[in-house]
């Protein structure tokens, strides 16, 4: 089962409704960005960054909204999320995905 580290209204919606999309049981553990949750021992045990989202299966983990993104649409090919290898709109796909996230996401401080 996904655990999805994330915070409301930011860059952890994107994987959010992937997930939810994908119809697969997932968890959704709350940083408490009010208070620096995201800086913590534990928080950056699993994201050395300290950033929000997070995605953890089993042992593996990922940061970076469009990264998590990404590895989601490829382990779940059945959900058609993202062309295939080798087809020439995937890289447009990467293209919008990581437009929007420097475009959309306002950064925060």
């Amino acid at each position: 089962m996904y655990q999805l580290y994330y915070y409301p209204l930011n860059a952890s919606m994107a994987p959010h409704f992937i997930l939810e999309e994908l119809n697969i049981d997932f968890e959704l553990v709350k940083v408490d960005k009010d208070n620096n949750a995201q800086k913590s021992q534990d928080y950056l045990a699993l994201n050395p960054a300290g950033r929000i989202p997070t995605l953890v299966q089993n042992n593996s983990v990922i940061f970076e909204s469009p990264a998590i993104c990404i590895h989601l649409a490829e382990t779940h090919p059945h959900a058609q999320l993202i062309p295939q290898i080798g087809h020439k709109d995937r890289a447009l796909v990467r293209q919008a995905k990581l437009d929007a996230s420097c475009r959309v996401q306002v950064p925060v401080g």
